[in-house]
């Protein structure tokens, strides 16, 4: 998928005030959404750092909920392909007996799987690391599945959805661009102006091309992912990580956010069970009798819908990654072209971070899963 001309170039604003009202006059900006702040590796609000150095989050997810049994399947290796591209996580049992010791009586008593999750905090330990966080696909909630899965009423549901589809997304490019920065070392508060210059904030991750090796590869095996699986994501990020350990260069990226997955074979509690007529379907768990097949969704087409925008998506991401990559890789030949000039000037990388490989684009970039 490639990037729209008009989303790699972006524009720099003296304030946030400035971007949005450039915004506003040039119709990117509705009036209806509030900009939204940033939020960090644990998606949503509600992230408790637990551990001397925060190795482990706590996050509100209680048990039910499409999240807290996301990671929990993913424990159980029911979806065995995400397990290595997604953080690792831990009952609160697991997490009493790693860091009992280094817990106030009070985060002990509130270690509770029935309210939340715990994740493995893949920024910890890092010395002068920077984050990014990337929502992926073009649009980034769907009416029918708040309406049915998280049991908003209709108002709800489709104030959201209007609310992202005319506003938030393409606002900030999702829309077009197949993805969206929503936080981040370089990200702003406002969530619209990160959005808007999402280009800019990619292109701040690192300097050094060997990391954006390693990343991208991280990347393409998410994407690897999502494609061998049979499992559709709304609004879900990439978070991604750099910075050293011990004096060498960490690379990491896992796929995070989970509040909105569908498994059309398997479908969450919150999702109901299997229809009348064997197909799995979004509704009312039980249906009058002279309710219409209509009056359900049918949850495989939802999912086949937001599995091949996250692909997409992520093959855009890709795809700027190594855009981004190639001008680095410009850059610092050029610099050692200009080094080499110079009386007595080293003629070699800094970098620590080990070589990877330049991504080389898949060939199936489409298709449903044959199987699970």
């Amino acid at each position: 998928m490639a990037t729209p001309a008009d989303t790699t170039n972006e524009i720099s604003y003296a304030s946030d005030d400035e971007a949005e009202r450039s915004a506003l006059r040039e119709g990117r900006r509705s009036t209806s959404p509030s900009p939204e702040r940033n939020v960090n590796q644990g998606g949503h609000g509600g992230i408790t750092p637990l551990g001397p150095n925060g190795e482990i989050l706590q996050k509100g997810a209680p048990q039910g909920s499409v999240e807290n049994e996301f990671y929990e399947r993913v424990r159980a290796a029911v979806y065995p392909h995400f397990t290595p591209v997604v953080p690792a996580s831990y009952t609160a049992e697991e997490v009493r007996a790693r860091l009992g010791d280094s817990l106030s009586s009070a985060q002990l008593a509130g270690l509770d799987d029935r309210q939340n999750i715990y994740i493995e905090n893949i920024t910890s330990g890092l010395v002068d690391s920077k984050t990014l966080d990337t929502k992926i696909g073009k649009s980034t909630t769907s009416y029918r599945e708040n309406l049915e899965q998280h049991d908003k009423g209709r108002w709800a549901a489709g104030t959201k959805a209007l609310k992202f589809a005319t506003g938030v997304d393409p606002a900030t490019g999702s829309t077009f661009r197949g993805w969206r920065a929503v936080g981040g070392t370089d990200a702003g508060e406002s969530r619209l102006i990160t959005g808007i210059q999402s280009q800019k904030i990619l292109s701040k991750f690192s300097e050094d091309p060997a990391v954006w090796d390693q990343l991208i590869t991280k990347m393409q095996d998410i994407r690897a992912a999502a494609h061998n699986s049979d499992i559709g994501f709304i609004a879900s990020s990439v978070f991604s990580v750099t910075g050293t350990k011990e004096g060498e260069q960490v690379v990491d990226a896992k796929l995070i956010d989970f509040a909105h997955v569908i498994d059309a074979a398997q479908p969450f509690k919150q999702s109901p069970s299997v229809s009348p007529d064997g197909s799995p379907r979004l509704g009312p768990a039980e249906l009058e009798p002279d309710a219409r097949p209509a009056d359900r969704t049918d949850l495989t087409n939802l999912k086949n819908k937001y599995r091949a925008q996250f692909i997409e998506g992520m093959d855009a991401l890709i795809g700027d990654a190594t855009r981004v990559r190639g001008e680095k890789a410009q850059s610092q030949v050029a610099n050692f072209a200009a080094m080499s000039a110079a009386p007595g000037a080293a003629q070699q990388s800094t970098s620590t971070a080990p070589q990877g490989k330049p991504y080389v684009p898949p060939k199936n970039t489409q298709g449903p899963a044959r199987g699970r």
